[in-house]
Parts: structure tokens; C-alpha cells; sequence
């Protein structure tokens, strides 16, 4: 959590970066800015404006990121979908550490609405479980399946712009694999050499958001749905995002005692079936033979992503890598008959 004094540098900082882009050195806050929760990579704060440019919202965002070459990959992501009317905020001013807040950022829309399961935990969850049932596959479906109808090329095309690398499958294991050695981790090597060995057969790309779960999903009360948060982004196969989005309801990363968690599993398997089908009743049908290797490609992401944690595992708690590991790891075993360590 970013402490007060670092709230009130940020907010200094990001008022000179508007006063500049704008041109306006009387731009204000139309009240103090604040932190928005919920994320474990980025830090935003949301503020209001007076006397807002022309076309821009008062409501606004500043999305603070860590590392420059993902965040420059989320920013043209996020821009081309919300170019083609896709449910996103739409990016106002972006920029790279150099350009006024030390790190790179985005400044966007503030989206209205709540995520599909805020609030929700432990008995809580299993109270809500018929509301749940109905909801959140549709929700999640849908969503889904508009964003892989969209056009890849201006995608690409604002990636090559921004001199960004196109992240797609390769590249995806390729860098997993580097990763897993750098850590030591001999177990997930071999996995990214088994998934190299049995590739699926080749389906055209779409864009994945690829990271498409409840939290990242905002629902408003008239119903408008908003997509968060395009820093896992890819060019992939459709199979890619619904293993991911699959995985997460199969495995819910949440904290229960172990009866409660044994039950939420269950309906997470349910979720999870219910997903796909509302999924595939809007896009076709996805190959099984995909799906699974794809799941297998998801759940080394995952580990790969903890294991680099390895030494600083407390700024991550709470993540759902780390709640739901070991049920990962058994998965990722059961389809690659690979030894993996649940560590």
C-alpha cells in the first residue's frame, strides 16, 4: 500500500506532468486524490479535475507502472482495443520513467462499476453461490467473446509504433523457460521442454487479454461492463484465455477453512464448465487437445511468476498464484507427467 507522503508526491508529481501536456498552468485537483486498491503490480490514484481538456472526462486515473517495456505493451494494448469500442478505459497521456513521474504511467478514464465478486469471501461466498451460478460465466463469456472478435492489426501495429516487442505464444514459453532456469527451478524447465515437444495444431491469433478473472471485470448498475488491466496481454490462440479465465473459477484463490474450500472448489469446477460453454455457445467450440495444452502453459506462467518471488514472497500475499499453488502444481503434473514442486 503506497503511504500518505507518497500519495501527496505522486499527486504533486502527476499534476506539473497535466499542467504541461495540457498547456494549462491553472489546472487543479477539484478535491485530494485517491488510492485505488485491489492491484498487486501497479499503483493507481484516482483524481477529478477542473476545467478538464476538451473531450477528456473529470474523472481520471493515473496508473503507475514498474517495469517500462510492460507498460508500454499495456498502454497500446489497452488504446487499440478501447479504439475499436471495446469496454476499456480509454488512455488519455502515457509516458515512459523519463517522462515527469519516474516511472512509466498512464492517465485514463475512471470506470464506474464494481468488480463481479467484490465483497465476496469465505461464507459470504457461499451465500452469494446461486447469484454466482447465474452471473459471473455469462459475464465472463461474453466479454470474452467480444474482445477476441476484435481486429489484431491495430493492436500490432500501436506495438510496432511504440517500438514494443508483439508478446505471442513463442515468445510467451520462450521467456517462462528463461525465467524458470534463472530461478533454479529444473522442474519447470522440463515442463516448457515437454510443452515445446507437444505443441497443439496451429489456430489463428486473437487478442487475449490474459488475464480476464472477476477482479478485473467491473459491472455498473445499469449492467456496463469495463475490462482492467491488459498488463498479461498477448496475441494468442482464444484457447490461451479460456484456459486462463478456466483455471482461475477451477481454482479459486481463496482463504477457508478446509470444508469451505473443498465446496468452493467444487462450484469452481461448476463455474468453470459453465464458462466454456457460454463461451463456445457465442465463438464455436475450442479443441480439447488446445485448451489443455494452453491450461499447461497457464499454470507454469503461474509458478514461474512465484518462483521469481522467491525472496520477496510478502509484498505478493494474498496473490491467487500463491493461494491456489499447490493445486496448480498438481495440475500442471497431471497434464505434462512431470514432476513439479508445489514450492
Amino acid at each position: 500500500m503506497i503511504d500518505a507522503v507518497a500519495v501527496d508526491r505522486l499527486a504533486a508529481d502527476v499534476l506539473v506532468v497535466l499542467r504541461e501536456h495540457t498547456a494549462n498552468p491553472h489546472l487543479s485537483f477539484a478535491a485530494p486524490p485517491r488510492v485505488l486498491t485491489g492491484g498487486f503490480w501497479a499503483e493507481l490514484l484516482a483524481f477529478r479535475v477542473d476545467d478538464a481538456p476538451d473531450g477528456w472526462p473529470a474523472e481520471l486515473v493515473v496508473r503507475v507502472m514498474p517495469d517500462p517495456v510492460v507498460a508500454a505493451k499495456e498502454t497500446a494494448v489497452q488504446g487499440a482495443v478501447a479504439a475499436q469500442g471495446f469496454p476499456t478505459p480509454a488512455v488519455r497521456l502515457a509516458g515512459g520513467p523519463d517522462a515527469g513521474l519516474g516511472r512509466a504511467f498512464m492517465v485514463m478514464d475512471l470506470a464506474d462499476g464494481a468488480p463481479l465478486l467484490a465483497g465476496l469471501g469465505g461464507s459470504t461466498t457461499v451465500a452469494a453461490l446461486p447469484r454466482l451460478l447465474r452471473r459471473l460465466p455469462d459475464v465472463l463469456a461474453s466479454t470474452m467473446a467480444a474482445l477476441h472478435r476484435l481486429d489484431t492489426a491495430p493492436v500490432r501495429a500501436r506495438l510496432v509504433a511504440s517500438g514494443t516487442p508483439v508478446v505471442d505464444i513463442p515468445g510467451l514459453l520462450t521467456g517462462l523457460a528463461e525465467s524458470a532456469r534463472a530461478c533454479g527451478r529444473a522442474d519447470l524447465v522440463a515442463v516448457a521442454q515437454w510443452l515445446r515437444a507437444h505443441p497443439p495444431a496451429p489456430e489463428p491469433d486473437v487478442i487475449c487479454h490474459g488475464d480476464l478473472h472477476p477482479f478485473n471485470v467491473l459491472v455498473a448498475d445499469d449492467g456496463r461492463v469495463t475490462v482492467l488491466d491488459w498488463s498479461a496481454a498477448v496475441l494468442a490462440p482464444a484457447a490461451y484465455d479460456v484456459a486462463f479465465t478456466s483455471l482461475l473459477l477451477a481454482e479459486p484463490p481463496i482463504t477457508a477453512a478446509a470444508p469451505v474450500r473443498a465446496a468452493l472448489r467444487g462450484v469452481g469446477a461448476l463455474l468453470a464448465h459453465r464458462f466454456r460453454r457460454r463461451y463456445e455457445r457465442a465463438t464455436g467450440p475450442v479443441s480439447p487437445q488446445s485448451l489443455r495444452w494452453h491450461t499447461a502453459l497457464v499454470c507454469l506462467r503461474a509458478l514461474v511468476q512465484v518462483a521469481s518471488w522467491s525472496r520477496g514472497l510478502d509484498e505478493h500475499r494474498g496473490h491467487p498464484w500463491l493461494l491456489s499453488g499447490p493445486a496448480i502444481a498438481a495440475r500442471l503434473a497431471r497434464i505434462t507427467a512431470t514432476a513439479v514442486d508445489a514450492r
